[in-house]
């Protein structure tokens, strides 16, 4: 919680075109000066079929900790859901770690 702002989010922030900004300042080991780096936070979405297999995999997890915590946030997840997103993600497997995480998730299904 901030101290000294007012956290309340405002009907219009769902509608609003940025969502964030993220200001970085830093100095080079010999420098006197900082440098402030500056990046908008766009609110916009994408479709998750053009994300990476990283982004669906790390997605699929989070959904699957939701799931097993019942968290409030998980909206309408489903364990279908999670499971069909860690297999579209899964990628290059190399190690067998995202196969198992899927089998987890299959397995928490019918806990």
């Amino acid at each position: 919680m901030l101290k000294y702002q007012n956290t309340e989010i405002k009907p219009t922030a769902f509608s609003a075109k940025e969502m964030a900004t993220v200001k970085f300042r830093y100095k080079k080991p010999d420098g006197d000066k900082s440098i402030l780096l500056e990046q908008i936070i766009f609110n916009s979405s994408t479709d998750l079929n053009r994300t990476s297999d990283n982004y669906r995999f790390s997605a699929a997890v989070a959904g699957f900790g939701m799931l097993l915590r019942n968290s409030e946030f998980k909206g309408d997840l489903t364990w279908k859901s999670v499971i069909e997103m860690a297999q579209s993600g899964k990628g290059r497997d190399e190690n067998g770690y995202r196969s198992e995480m899927i089998q987890l998730a299959k397995l928490a299904k019918h806990l």
